[in-house]
This record gives structure tokens, C-alpha cells and sequence, in this order.
């Protein structure tokens, strides 16, 4: 029996569910904590898989500029699989060029638990509000009274985050500040931009998908509870909103 095979049935895990299933080019994501709060997000590839507790990854880019990650810090790290996430904790043991391309050999700190895709509502609905690139997602950020510059329109938003049109460029994995003050509701978080999709409009030239990463919890509840009652009231309208 192989190593990985001893390890599935010793774990009575699935063999997609293990790190050692996983294939090179899979989808990695690394955050960097600063207590319970993201402040920043890194996307990258997965190389290779050592053993169960070392991986190599692709070095993080930004803006074509190799990101160094602190060899001295702790980050968590995401590998996405067809059923979920595998997550775990990690430090930067070195960094190396193979073939021209810059790749940093990762240790995994515990054992790599698997985590539920989540299936929450994105309840359709078109929302004014106001935004700005920030630098981390900490409370110190969500307290600040600034104005925020930026503008866009919701297409959906969900307890997880939301999908909005605008016309501000911004690049994926940054931070922004999200301000929604309608007659409605009242929210402020802090995201982090997944995805850009460059449109063909007279209205808007993008479209985002932003994932919450620091939203207080009275605004969570509230905010849930907003969506609870306009499905309510889809509901007895007889909208489907499945």
C-alpha cells in the first residue's frame, strides 16, 4: 500500500480530500493575519507536493512584481478542491528559481482539515454605495470617519459578499472599504477583490466580485437580516429564489 493510501485510510478521509491528492496548477490562496483580521490575500498556484507537510508554490505577484512573504511569519494557506477548501497553517521555509520562475518551498504547521464549500443566498438587488482601496482589514480601518472617493452598484450581495459594477480600474487581491447607506440598510466592511471582468457597457467598464473579509457583527446580522426579508418578500411574490 502506498503512503498515500496508508495515510487516506488512516484518516478516513476521501483521496480528494488529502494534500497529497493534490495536482500541480492548483488554486492556492495565503493570508496574511493579524490577529483574527485578513489584511492581505495572495493568489498563486501550487507547484509540487513534497510530503504531507511541505509544498512548493509559485511565488505571489502583484502588479508583475514578485511578493516576498516573511520567512519569520505565520500565514494560512488554501488549496481549492471540486468539494471545498483545504486549509491549514504555514511558514515560508525558503525561496528558489527553477526554470526562471520564482517558487518558495512552503511547511504546513497542522493537519490539513477540510472545509465545506458554503452555499449562501446572493440576493439580486441593485445598491448604490461608496468604496476606496485601503491597505489592510483591520478595525483601526473599518473605524476610520474618511469619505470614500469611489463609487459602484451592486448586481448581488450575500452574508459572504457581494458582485458590483464600476467604473474605478482595481486590481484582483486588493483591499477596499465598502460603504452601503441606503434607505434600507447600513453596512461598512472591508473586501477583498476575487475577480475583474472587463464589460462592453455605456454604464460601467467592470464588474468585481468581492468577498467580505472583515465585517463587523452587528452589520453581518444586519445584513442578513435585510436579505431574509427581501427573499420573504420575493417569496410571496412567487419569485423563485432558489
Amino acid at each position: 500500500m502506498s503512503l498515500s493510501n496508508k495515510l487516506f485510510k488512516k484518516n478516513g478521509k476521501n483521496k480528494e480530500e488529502h494534500i497529497l491528492s493534490l495536482e500541480s496548477g492548483t488554486a492556492v490562496t495565503i493570508k496574511q493575519m493579524n490577529g483574527t483580521n485578513v489584511v492581505r490575500t495572495y493568489k498563486t498556484t501550487l507547484n509540487e507536493i513534497v510530503s504531507d507537510k511541505v509544498v512548493t508554490v509559485f511565488t505571489p505577484i502583484i502588479n508583475r512584481d514578485i511578493v516576498v512573504l516573511s520567512s519569520n511569519s505565520t500565514y494560512i494557506i488554501e488549496f481549492k478542491i471540486k468539494t471545498g477548501i483545504l486549509k491549514n497553517m504555514m511558514k515560508v521555509s525558503s525561496y528558489y528559481m527553477e526554470n526562471g520562475v520564482a517558487l518558495m518551498k512552503v511547511t504546513l504547521l497542522e493537519e490539513t482539515e477540510k472545509i465545506q464549500r458554503r452555499s449562501s443566498y446572493r440576493l439580486p438587488i441593485s445598491l448604490k454605495f461608496e468604496f476606496d482601496v485601503v491597505e489592510e482589514a483591520t478595525e483601526r480601518v473599518l473605524k476610520q470617519d474618511e469619505v470614500l472617493l469611489s463609487s459602484g452598484e451592486t448586481i448581488n450581495i450575500s452574508t459572504g459578499g457581494l458582485k458590483f459594477y464600476s467604473n474605478e480600474e482595481l486590481e484582483e487581491n486588493c483591499l477596499i472599504k465598502i460603504l452601503i447607506n441606503s434607505e434600507d440598510i447600513f453596512i461598512v466592511a472591508i473586501g477583498t477583490i476575487l475577480r475583474r471582468e472587463e464589460l462592453y457597457s455605456i454604464s460601467y467598464k467592470y464588474s468585481y466580485t468581492c468577498k467580505f473579509e472583515n465585517i463587523p457583527k452587528k452589520y453581518s446580522e444586519r445584513l442578513s437580516e435585510y436579505i431574509f426579508g427581501r427573499q420573504r418578500e420575493l417569496a410571496k411574490k412567487g419569485v423563485n429564489i432558489e
